[in-house]
């Protein structure tokens, strides 16, 4: 039982650093792309990343859970 939560927890975690990678990729290719214009999208990705590292890397939901 242990075994299987911690294999579910690598894969989610490698889902979410394969996930910031691609942001990161993208945000640099508008970057590129877009010479002017690109704040708004620079933002929603940015946002995206911010919540996708205080959820899965700083555990934020634990803050508000109760204590087992």
């Amino acid at each position: 039982m242990q075994n299987g939560r911690l294999r579910s927890a690598l894969a989610r975690g490698r889902w979410v650093l394969v996930a910031l990678v691609a942001l990161t990729v993208v945000e640099y290719a508008v970057a590129l792309v877009m010479k002017s214009g690109n704040l708004p999208w620079m933002i929603i990705m940015n946002l995206v990343d911010a919540v996708l590292i205080l959820y899965y890397f700083m555990h934020i939901a634990q803050l508000w859970r109760k204590e087992e």
